[in-house]
């Protein structure tokens, strides 16, 4: 794809986000669905399979999966008699001598290692990586009257230098987000990089150090790990700038954020079919999805970990788009609690956090972890000569609080001062931890 069809494609992303209707949108969805289909039930050793005797698939009778299930049958999954074994061995390679080279036949290959350890891959070809980088360019959620743009792209690559390239016009530093972040601090000032992007455990990292940078960040923009409320207002004040987000995993690019600063979701390239979940008391729910253009690696009514609130009402860019009202974590983090009868019921990570963030405004950083059903270890991190006594004594009145409302009884709590980490198998870092 050369530059003046890249900038075409850009601006019928743009047309697609702001200018369609819901009818349209919807007539679009069902079009790539049958296409998707379509190509998986002819060139797919795993869908061809379910066609014989029904003519041909509707989405309805493909049966859901997981990563689990997409890792055991990936060499009948893809379309291109690609071997996971061989794609595998060539990442893990790369990732050993910091290569950045293609698969042969031109296939780009990413191991994600995943929180619980169960590695995920996902493979691309050119046609693709072209369509991800056209959407990445559409949808990044910078404002436009930022200008000469300077991007720090912070990601997990076990590369230990650092990569910078220009696409669009754009300058891209692309850096190793394990490395210090004073390090990072010192490329952003030789660079005069003036975004910033990178999860947000990292770029509160970077605002805590914002006084040693010597120039202006226009713009923030938060990806891999949930944003919470307070770390984007803590971000956003550092820098006196804008704090966007991209909801991006190995199975696409689901969500970005809109010129009024609300996440959508990416209807026009994913389809986001939103499931029950045993939420009581709010609208949270489990997301399966269907991309509408991946044909190497399909990716049809995938169960994804996460757990997400869609507002009902539309949002004032004019875009038809759902709005993700709010990332709530993995339902694997669900904490469980008893119930007077000896059952299970069930408070969900967005409750977990609230009753601590909103316990006291002098809590720097915090980590739940549940390590049984019957033991709660709070972490704190709080701002010197906080009342620690009263503070922990507001977070467990809180938690006693939520417990009650979903109906469930707290096992015992204990606070202690260690400082988060993150995940040691994906290093991300998660706030809300269930580790049973």
């Amino acid at each position: 794809m050369n530059v003046l069809a890249k900038l075409i494609t850009v601006k019928r992303l743009n047309h697609h986000f702001y200018r369609w209707d819901w009818a349209t949108l919807q007539k679009h969805q069902a079009k790539r669905v049958a296409a998707i289909l379509d190509y998986a039930g002819t060139r797919s050793p795993y869908y061809r399979r379910l066609v014989s005797g029904r003519g041909s698939l509707t989405l309805d009778s493909v049966p859901r999966i997981d990563k689990a299930e997409m890792m055991a049958h990936f060499d009948q999954i893809n379309t291109a008699g690609l071997k996971k074994k061989d794609l595998i061995e060539f990442q893990l390679a790369q990732d050993r001598t910091g290569s950045l080279g293609l698969f042969p036949g031109g296939f780009s290959a990413g191991v994600s290692s995943g929180t619980s350890g169960n590695k995920g891959l996902t493979v691309l070809s050119k046609t693709e990586r072209e369509l991800y980088s056209c959407l990445l360019w559409a949808r990044n959620g910078i404002p436009a009257a930022v200008k000469n743009r300077r991007v720090l792209f912070a990601l997990r690559t076990n590369n230990p230098a650092f990569m910078e390239v220009q696409s669009f016009g754009v300058k891209i530093c692309y850096v190793d987000y394990t490395h210090p972040a004073e390090d990072l601090v010192k490329i952003i000032n030789s660079r005069d990089l003036n975004i910033l992007a990178g999860p947000p455990s990292l770029l509160a990292m970077l605002a805590r150090l914002a006084s040693s940078i010597g120039h202006r960040i226009d713009v923030v923009i938060s990806y891999a790990e949930v944003l919470s409320e307070k770390t984007r207002q803590d971000i956003g004040s550092a820098f006196g700038a804008p704090v966007v987000e991209i909801y991006q995993s190995s199975e696409g690019f689901i969500g970005s954020t809109c010129r009024m600063g609300r996440l959508h979701l990416n209807e026009d390239v994913i389809l986001v079919d939103l499931e029950e979940t045993p939420d009581t008391l709010g609208k949270a729910r489990n997301v399966v999805v269907t991309d509408l253009y991946r044909t190497t690696q399909p990716v049809i009514r995938y169960a994804l970990n996460d757990i997400l609130e869609v507002s009902p009402e539309p949002c004032s860019c004019g875009s038809c788009f759902r709005v993700i009202s709010r990332i709530q974590g993995r339902s694997d983090d669900i904490f469980h609690l008893k119930d007077p009868a000896g059952g299970v019921r069930y408070l969900f990570p967005d409750y977990v956090q609230r009753a601590i963030i909103h316990a006291s405004d002098e809590i720097i950083e915090y980590q739940a972890i549940q390590h049984s059903i019957d033991a709660i270890e709070i972490r704190l991190v709080l701002k010197d000569g906080a009342n620690r006594p009263g503070i922990e004594q507001a977070v467990r009145a809180n938690f006693g609080g939520w417990a009650a409302k979903v109906g469930g009884r707290l096992g015992e709590i204990t606070f202690t001062g260690a400082l988060p980490e993150c995940n040691p198998v994906s290093k991300k870092f998660i706030r809300v931890v269930r580790k049973f």
